[in-house]
């Protein structure tokens, strides 16, 4: 789990912040920041909403429905999400009762800090109720940038996320045959990384063979296509994303001859990874490098390069030809070059996650680069 050490260089980094864009106090209400920043995850299945309160120059609460996690905060107030065991179907109006009474008593801030893409407007009138702050101020962007900077804590967690797609992997390669299902496949790779977790995770992503990605089908694969299998893990809240690209029975010389260009150009991504560099420029290099193969001069790279990992399965930095993202230490960046024809049927997809450091980059996910 996420540490309390971690935790408070993460709401130190915040608080600085805050007192930079003169904002007196922040609500945070998505889940996935509330975990980054006071380490209690909350659960998804059923999803139950809640609130954190953090003063800039003082203290923080955060409103559940549990006291379950050891949150970093100085005051837990809780909302009773069950009666009798049935879940209550009012979570948020009960969330609001709670949140108005804890409120009432905090000094009325002059600005307001909140998340403009997760509040909710019963919890927004609410806060502006209880609260009485003078003015709101949008906090999404700041805090997406602070995000991008992993402490130690989390990456432990991205590299048990990686670890656990590593071992679906094993199982998809061995399970991978003429005449399977893609749900088989699927189902594999999934119970793979459950066991390699040790507890219950989210495994899915891409798991269609012979086309460009989708969710699994109960369809049966077939020789000559190649099997994209771009997997996202999710473990403690953090999130893993890699792809591989195996072939079902022999591959043709064509699709071996692009798979192998394709993983050149990935072996050399960990050369263009490095602090000041920009996003888009690598998708440049990439989509250059992909075209360099006869067969892909006017393919190309058709989707991004790659995109940050973390508490969110894409973020900041994106390598992508439309959207800037400069590397800075701490980040972690998925690259994924890929090309589509019919006659490769349907396409190569590779893609390897890594740590930005001070000097360059760490391969995070080191696992074969193989089409059979």
């Amino acid at each position: 789990m996420l540490t309390r050490a971690g935790c408070q260089t993460r709401q130190d980094r915040f608080r600085a912040f805050l007192s930079s864009q003169d904002i007196d106090a922040a609500v945070v209400s998505d889940p996935r920041d509330i975990q980054y920043l006071t380490g209690v995850q909350l659960p998804t299945v059923p999803a139950f909403p809640a609130l954190l309160y953090l003063e800039t120059d003082g203290g923080s609460w955060l409103a559940t429905h549990t006291t379950d996690g050891d949150a970093l905060v100085d005051d837990r107030v809780i909302y009773e999400p069950q009666l009798l065991y049935t879940t209550n179907p009012d979570p948020m109006r009960r969330l609001a009762r709670t949140v108005a009474a804890r409120a009432s008593g905090v000094r009325p801030p002059r600005r307001l800090g909140w998340q403009a893409e997760a509040l909710p407007h019963l919890l927004g009138e609410t806060l502006a109720d209880a609260a009485r702050p003078a003015g709101w101020v949008p906090i999404d962007g700041g805090l997406a940038m602070l995000e991008k900077r992993k402490e130690a804590d989390e990456i432990a967690l991205l590299r048990r996320a990686i670890d656990c797609t590593l071992a679906s992997y094993d199982a998809n390669r061995s399970t991978i045959a003429s005449g399977v299902t893609e749900v088989a496949v699927l189902a594999a790779g999934h119970a793979a990384a459950t066991l390699r977790a040790g507890e219950t995770i989210h495994h899915g992503g891409d798991y269609r063979c012979g086309e460009f990605g989708g969710p699994a089908r109960d369809r049966a694969i077939n020789p000559g296509e190649l099997y994209i299998i771009d997997a996202q893990t999710l473990y403690r809240g953090y999130w893993a994303d890699l792809c591989r690209t195996f072939a079902v029975a022999d591959p043709t010389p064509l699709q071996r001859e692009v798979f192998d260009h394709l993983a050149a150009i990935l072996a050399e991504v960990p050369t263009r990874i490095k602090p000041g560099e920009r996003g888009t420029e690598l998708w440049r290099w990439l989509d250059r490098r992909i075209r360099e193969h006869p067969h892909l001069r006017q393919v190309g790279l058709i989707h991004h390069g790659g995109h940050g990992v973390g508490l969110r399965s894409h973020e900041a930095p994106d390598i992508n030809r439309d959207r800037e993202g400069i590397f800075e230490p701490g980040d972690v960046v998925s690259c994924e070059p890929g090309a589509y024809t019919p006659a490769l049927n349907a396409g190569i997809r590779l893609e390897n996650t890594f740590f930005v450091t001070a000097t360059g980059c760490e391969l995070l996910s080191d696992y074969p680069v193989a089409l059979t």
